[in-house]
């Protein structure tokens, strides 16, 4: 992820054309773990899958997966798979526009990449909550006790950017 990347939500344009032109937000079937040894399938979905899941949790998915996914979108809603299981189910390998729907799409350009294309506050996040006290960012385990450390986190940046703290005219320092 890197470069400069306008996503088609913030070009306005119809969700026809999103999907025709989706960008993605980050892959898993790229591996950027420095790891000495090979880590387990998966591992670089766990961190999409948590947002996912959160956004799910949320109802900030997109159409497309309420009439293509409903079957997984229910089994996540009740914790009989994780985050990861359903985007490696659902997506491809592939966490774009096309999962979210419009709200969805602004808080992850928002929070999960900067305007430049690049990770964004999610990434982190992610880190000082749940990579801290593990020897990796790649090595956090798929689970629903981590999603319950995450999800307070996300629910507050989400606040935070749906209302913003509006400063004083004579604060414009800060």
């Amino acid at each position: 992820m890197s470069g400069m990347r306008v996503g088609a939500a913030a070009a306005g344009l119809t969700p026809e054309c999103r999907l025709a032109i989706d960008m993605a937000y980050d892959r898993a079937d790229f591996d950027y773990s420095t790891e000495e040894q090979p880590l387990p399938k998966g591992h670089a979905a766990t961190h999409i899958g948590m947002f996912l899941a959160w956004v799910i949790m949320n109802g900030l998915e997109n159409e497309w997966h309420r009439q293509r996914s409903a079957p997984l979108l229910e089994k996540l809603r009740k914790r009989e798979i994780t985050g990861r299981q359903f985007f490696e189910a659902a997506c491809g390998d592939r966490f774009s526009e096309r999962d979210l729907n419009p709200e969805g799409n602004e808080f992850a350009e928002y929070y999960y990449i900067d305007q430049a294309g690049h990770r964004g506050f999610y990434f982190d996040d992610y880190k000082k909550t749940l990579a801290s006290k593990v020897a990796s960012f790649w090595q956090v385990e798929d689970s629903w006790a981590n999603y319950d450390k995450l999800e307070p986190v996300l629910t507050k940046r989400f606040q935070e950017w749906k209302n913003p703290v509006k400063k004083k005219w004579w604060q414009f320092w800060k």
